[in-house]
């Protein structure tokens, strides 16, 4: 269970509370990891506040816990600050490249120490994993931003906190510092006017609560002179840094008014907690002011619809406003199936965040105003898009009704630059960004003194000036950096265009210490860790730091590796094993005449007819045996044996050898027909301290045995490899039906066929695709869903979700629910949810990029595929996923090369355990592609690894947590057992490295197939990973090939509960 702690601690503008931090706890004790302090320092110079919030998590539970904070920042602010307790002291986070964060913070805390680290996500959210948080101690995080204050009217800036929190703090502790102020400020909160300490023109105030509710409104307004520019400046290095601040009052020009509007309503889950209302009282006011017009509704989310067009008379827009008001909001976003039918504006009402498709709209020649109300959104794609079309953003969490209404009532207001001015550079924010109420701008001046006049106007044409007095000589209070604000100001318009200018953002980053899309800040436990990963450490450790690399001691520097070095060594191995060509052959069942054994007995079907070949196990031991063509069989046992029979579609029997040596047993259908697949999910996890340090060991003791799902695969006799797959099956496989109907692009399902013996071409088989019960019919709300009628289910599920809309397990479920029945359209709706659960989770999307695969939604499954890689470029695992979703889209160079990417990506040793050993199967991929898709470039490949290697049962399993450890296991048609304790068998059969801590893959290998049963197991031992990441998930890919004839099956499977010694799959050989 995961526990959300919602904490408003944040300031987030004047008029709209933002969308809540979240603090992410996994576990059942979730409840007991709260925040137990909150201190908070306001500091305001001029329209600028300084923040720095404290917060104090306490663990109340006996073991060790992780914590993930998760929060919005206001439009064009930033993290500039980031602290953690490290040994009892307070230490400061340093800049670093978003991806080496990563892999340093993983890395170390693989070492069980602990690091910090605070990173930027999708739009303009932050989020920093506080580890370990030890048993009955409490953290402390330190978090500081500046931010420009809101103007509240012509004469008055305005400063809000809005607070709240679910439970009761022990300390809570607020200081408010206004410096410099020319008159008093107003600092009020629900108790009323607060008293002020006047200090030279500074005013203080203060608050201290024990055991207390939060629940204050603090409001400060503060005094100014709109007719004088604020300005101030500081000199660095021989360059002259200023900030300047005013109000605009300048003439409105109506524009002209609409006479079609597309409206377009983001329903995506993320917009779920949009300010309706307020968005709304927007949209009363525009139409009452324009009377008449044309709205045509549509509809943007997971698919874009046409939803109506409105005809709106006389300001009565009702109709339209009804349909707004209930509206369902479901499903993932996708941008790009977003169409812009020929209109005179575009209102589209988004979050702008696309969490299942890149985020580019159509080029359209009309405007398009973005609005949002949701504190989390990506205020860069709205600005972008806004200002590309010659529309306007309008902010919502900041703006009152009057203002954004002015925005689309009126032309927008322009900054045009500034009069000619050689000696003024770097201004921001750049010519023609729209402008209205307050104003601020910085850039460097090369001399001291300096008079700069900015430029207003429409559409080029200049309708206001003002004169900003640049005096670098004045000094300036000690708790401003020009310098920084003007280099946040620079990102904030260099992040508009990301992908152009993502190099400078990161350099800025970097100078400045501030978080960016593509920088982070990192705390690490001691100099010997920034040493090692040569990271340029705070200032208190920096002279030791200094010393120590001057020295050239550096060589103890991490070495990064990557899975190159080893491939000559795998592909050898693999070579060697395949070139044995080891054939193996089961003896036949024997005539009753030869039957041997002190037990004896027949295997009979449910009708009294005999079964031959089925397969008798003395349980624990070696001893086996198979029934004949009577269905006779012998064997050894003595009394207390348990005998396990099992047939191919019937269930095993155990039976306990008594005093009779003659048994005449019954197997009873297993209720499945030959290709059906049933899969039950099952789970476990053990303690950090139960996980073998040892994955090597093939002695490793391991515990709680759980497995996950059961399917059947079935190979059929192929005589030649151009016979097709329908002649092959008529008639020979009961509920099998058989299609000559050619299949269309969006109809085809995940099971390739390839003929490996020759120059390959790859094609689609045209098997129906069997049904999967991949959900788990024990949970209440399935057995609410499978009760109700079919028309009823998706509202059903809406009323349902109510409890579960943050459970990553229940959108799987019922996904996988209506997929099984039939609705394919609502399966996926539901599917994409996950994606907006959370912000660049890369567990989640590995999921997905499984389910969506295997129901042959490669688009989409290309789009999580390619963002995994993106968020995870360390990780070979990644680059294969990504390769696969490549090919299955038919980009098969992109998909060798994402391949040949796999193997150079470099890590730290100390994720050796997660990442080495991969190249086993990647050689294989790379050997099975070269093969199947003619044409693709294989320069950067090593001829010899060119070679052929077709194998007749391939078998890999994956799994999207890290930190997990769950193992495949095959047992053969010989009864022996092949794992990572056993990776050579009798009949030829290969195993791969074992994986306890990554994602796998582990691979099954057998070149030469014996007929017969092979029963595909997974053992689950649990995760080392401490946060809430969603549902443990696998995917079984199973390769089959015969005469030349390759089919590939993708299953997809959630673990949950546990369940010891569950078949995952079995594939028959005839």
């Amino acid at each position: 269970m995961k526990n959300v702690l919602l904490i408003s601690l944040l300031f987030f503008g004047f008029f709209t509370q933002a969308q809540s931090p979240q603090l992410n706890v996994k576990g059942k004790d979730s409840s007991l990891v709260r925040l137990n302090q909150l201190k908070v320092a306001v500091k305001i110079v001029g329209n600028i506040a300084y923040t720095t919030t404290e917060m104090h998590f306490y663990n109340g539970t006996n073991r060790q816990m992780e914590a993930e904070l998760l929060f919005p920042l206001p439009e064009g602010v930033s993290v500039s600050r980031y602290a953690i307790d490290i040994n009892g002291k307070m230490r400061e986070a340093v800049p670093v490249n978003k991806n080496k964060g990563k892999q340093v913070f993983e890395a170390v805390e693989h070492r069980r120490v602990d690091p910090g680290l605070l990173e930027k996500v999708e739009g303009n959210n932050f989020r920093t994993r506080i580890y370990p948080l030890m048993p009955g101690k409490e953290r402390i995080v330190i978090i500081g931003y500046e931010q420009e204050l809101s103007s509240f009217d012509a004469t008055h800036l305005s400063y809000q906190m809005l607070s709240s929190y679910s439970g009761k703090l022990d300390v809570f502790e607020l200081d408010v510092a206004v410096l410099g102020a020319t008159a008093a400020p107003t600092i009020a909160n629900e108790e009323g006017i607060l008293a002020l300490e006047n200090q030279n023109q500074s005013y203080l105030t203060s608050i201290k609560k024990v055991n207390y509710q939060l629940k204050d409104k603090l409001v400060i307004t503060i005094p100014i002179r709109a007719e004088i520019p604020s300005v101030v400046a500081q000199s660095v290095n021989d360059q002259h840094y200023f900030y300047a601040n005013t109000i605009l009052d300048s003439p409105k020009i109506l524009k002209k008014n609409p006479n079609t509007i597309g409206l377009i309503w983001d329903v995506s889950l993320s917009c779920k907690n949009r300010n309706i209302k307020k968005e709304l009282q927007l949209l009363a006011a525009y139409f009452n002011q324009l009377k008449n017009v044309s709205v045509t509704l549509y509809l943007a989310g997971y698919n874009f619809e046409k939803k109506s067009t409105y005809t709106i008379q006389n300001g009565d827009w009702s109709a339209l406003k009804s349909v707004l008001e209930n509206v369902v909001y479901d499903g993932g976003t996708r941008f790009s199936k977003i169409k812009l039918p020929v209109h005179d504006e575009y209102l589209f009402f988004t979050d702008g965040l696309s969490s299942l498709s890149s985020n580019l709209l159509n080029t359209t020649k009309k405007p398009i105003y973005t609005i949002s109300s949701l504190g989390s959104s990506d205020y860069a794609f709205l600005n972008y898009n806004a200002i590309k079309t010659g529309g306007n953003f309008i902010n919502l969490n900041q703006l009152k009704i009057e203002d954004a209404y002015d925005k689309l009532m009126y032309q927008s207001l322009k900054f045009l630059g500034i009069k000619e001015n050689y000696l003024v550079t770097d201004l921001y924010p750049m010519a023609g960004t729209p402008v209205s109420g307050s104003f601020s701008v910085a850039g460097i001046s090369l001399k001291s003194k300096n008079d700069v006049v900015l430029l207003f106007g429409y559409d080029e044409k200049t309708v206001l000036e003002k004169t900003i007095h640049i005096d670098a000589t004045i000094p300036v209070s000690g708790e401003i950096s020009i310098e920084k604000l003007w280099a946040q100001k620079k990102i904030a318009n260099l992040e508009i265009q990301y992908k152009t200018n993502a190099d400078e953002i990161e350099a800025l980053g970097k100078r400045y210490g501030i978080v960016t899309q593509n920088t982070s800040l990192i705390v690490l436990e001691s100099l010997h860790d920034y040493i090692q990963y040569d990271i340029i450490p705070p200032a208190e450790l920096r002279a030791e730091f200094d010393n120590i690399m001057k020295q050239q001691l550096a060589s103890a520097q991490a070495k990064k590796f990557s899975n190159w070095e080893n491939v000559a060594s795998y592909y050898e191995q693999l070579k060697t094993w395949w070139d044995k060509n080891t054939k193996y052959n089961i003896p036949k069942p024997e005539s009753n005449s030869k039957i041997t054994g002190n037990v004896r007995g027949v295997v009979l079907d449910e009708g009294g007819l005999p079964l031959p070949g089925a397969t008798i196990v003395v349980k624990g031991s070696k001893r086996n045996t198979q029934t004949d063509f009577d269905g006779k069989f012998g064997i050894d046992a003595v009394s207390g044996d348990k005998l396990q029979v099992s047939y191919i579609g019937m269930e095993t029997q155990e039976i306990r050898v008594g005093r009779g040596r003659n048994y005449n047993i019954t197997l009873r259908s297993a209720h499945q027909e030959l290709q059906e697949v049933v899969t039950v999910g099952y789970g476990t996890s053990r303690r950090r301290d139960d996980v073998e340090e040892d994955e090597e060991s093939d002695k490793k003791e391991k515990r709680n045995y759980t497995t996950a799902s059961a399917m059947m695969v079935r190979s059929e006799s192929i005589s030649a490899p151009n016979i097709t797959v329908e002649k092959a099956l008529a008639g020979k496989v009961a509920g099998v039906a058989v299609s000559n109907a050619p299949l269309s692009e969006n109809a085809i399902q995940n099971q390739n066929v390839v003929d490996s013996n020759l120059d390959v071409t790859v094609g689609y088989s045209s098997f129906n695709q069997t049904k999967v019960n991949t959900w788990n019919p024990d949970r209440i709300y399935l057995k609410v869903l499978a009760n109700a009628p079919a028309d009823k289910r998706y509202s059903l599920y809406l009323e349902l979700r109510t409890d579960q809309i943050n459970n990553p397990n229940f959108y799987f479920d019922v996904a996988n629910y209506f997929y099984d029945n039939g609705d394919k359209e609502k399966a996926l709706l539901v599917l994409s949810n996950i994606a907006d659960l959370g912000l660049e989770n890369h567990q989640l999307y590995k999921s997905l990029t499984y389910l969506l695969r295997q129901w042959g939604t490669y688009e989409d499954a290309l789009f999580t595929a390619t963002q995994v890689a993106k968020w995870r470029e360390q990780e070979p695992q990644a680059h294969r996923d990504l390769a696969l979703t490549l090919e299955d889209n038919k980009q098969y160079q992109a998909a060798f090369d994402e391949l040949i990417k796999a193997l150079e990506v470099n890590y730290f040793g100390e994720m050796s355990g997660q990442y080495s050993g991969v190249e086993d199967i990647i050689l294989m991929d790379l050997n099975r592609m070269i093969q199947e898709h003619s044409g693709i470039k294989t320069d950067k490949l090593d001829k010899k690894y060119l070679n052929k290697m077709p194998v007749a049962i391939r078998i890999i399993l994956n799994w999207n947590q890290m930190d997990t450890d769950i193992d495949l296991h095959i047992i053969e048609p010989t009864n022996e057992e092949c794992y990572y304790g056993h990776r050579d068998t009798e009949i030829g059969a290969r195993f791969s490295k074992d994986f306890t801590q990554g994602y796998g893959p582990e691979q099954y290998l057998l070149r030469n197939a014996v007929k017969g049963k092979y029963i595909i197991k997974s053992n689950y031992f649990g995760e080392r990973t401490l946060t809430e990441n969603g549902p443990t998930t696998v995917m079984v890919e199973v390769y089959t090939s015969k005469n030349g004839i390759t089919e590939r099956k993708l299953q997809t499977i959630q673990l949950g509960k546990i369940k010891e010694n569950q078949n995952l799959a079995e594939v028959v050989i005839d």
